[in-house]
């Protein structure tokens, strides 16, 4: 009786479980965030005739996936953890890949590689902040440093490791955070070349791309010595809290638009190469091993399984 018992108990659960499954509904919109960030999002220009980073990418996915309403909205930064948040029908085409999906995020296969994050100063100051702590620069002793002033967009998250760095160095000593939603990559960078901070930390390709549009011309890019990778993954993250499992279904159609069209076209491979080859010398080889070959890496070989 009592293994009578249990078997029923077990064909309720699946039956149930089939009973949640069959109420999904199709997917029937993805909405695309942006942000106020160049270089990552940025205008078509005759400079920048594909846009941003990340613009191509977005292109290409809403073209190639057909049969769902495709909806692109530009909102700040901190608007888009609220989104997030909130269970949207929202995917960000810009985060650090994790290979585990979080309360937050569900993460598609990688989509580029970034080299490693750096410290962004002045040419005026880098000489110094370089003689007092190293080159590269050793990222724990110039925060703990109260010489200087360190500041970054008040939405901007980076490496596990560099986040936890900040976190603990700067909990209680004095940092400038800046909370514009009108460019706040810009903004922040603006601040440094006035002299209102004294360094920040992002990608290299940042200061290059600022010091190119001609308004910017004294930012300056230096390793950090506490970095112990050669490359950063990026990946499109999709709401977890989003109803009619809405992550789970949008992954699905965007990592086969990624492995069947979109990582090997050239368009978009040229786009990356613009943007990242210039300060980041290893990026083809990188790109190669770490997002074409990604379906045959064996410790990754599940998709949506850590910018």
């Amino acid at each position: 009786m009592l293994r009578n018992g249990y078997y029923a108990f077990c064909l309720l659960i699946v039956f149930n479980a089939h009973a949640v499954e069959q109420k999904l509904q199709p997917l029937e919109e993805i909405i695309w965030l942006q942000s106020y960030t160049p270089p990552f999002h940025i205008a078509k220009s005759e400079s920048a005739p594909q846009g941003g980073i990340c613009d191509n990418l977005t292109e290409q996915l809403i073209r190639t996936i057909t049969g769902v309403k495709h909806t692109r909205l530009i909102v700040p930064q901190q608007r888009i953890n609220k989104y997030l948040s909130e269970g949207k029908n929202v995917c960000f085409p810009c985060v650090i890949y994790k290979k585990h999906n979080n309360q937050l995020l569900n993460y598609s296969n990688p989509t580029t590689v970034y080299p490693p994050f750096s410290i962004i100063t002045t040419k005026d100051l880098k000489p110094q902040l370089e003689e007092k702590h190293g080159s590269p620069i050793h990222l724990i002793n110039l925060l703990t440093d109260p010489q200087y002033v360190y500041g970054q967009a008040a939405a901007r998250k980076f490496t596990t490791k560099i986040n936890t760095i900040i976190e603990n160095t700067k909990r209680d000593k004095e940092s400038s955070l800046s909370w514009s939603s009108e460019n706040e990559s810009q903004a922040v960078i603006a601040r440094l070349s006035h002299g209102f901070l004294d360094y920040s930390i992002d990608y290299p390709f940042m200061a290059d791309y600022f010091n190119k549009q001609g308004e910017y011309t004294n930012i300056e890019s230096v390793p950090i010595a506490e970095n112990d990778i050669q490359f950063i993954r990026g990946a499109i993250g999709c709401a977890a809290n989003a109803p009619n499992n809405f992550a789970q279904q949008a992954l699905k159609k965007i990592n086969r638009a990624l492995k069947n069209n979109v990582l090997q076209s050239p368009e978009y491979q040229q786009s990356q190469h613009n943007w990242l080859k210039i300060t980041f010398a290893d990026f083809d080889k990188h790109y190669q091993q770490q997002v074409i070959n990604f379906y045959l890496l064996a410790t990754d070989a599940q998709a949506s399984t850590d910018h």
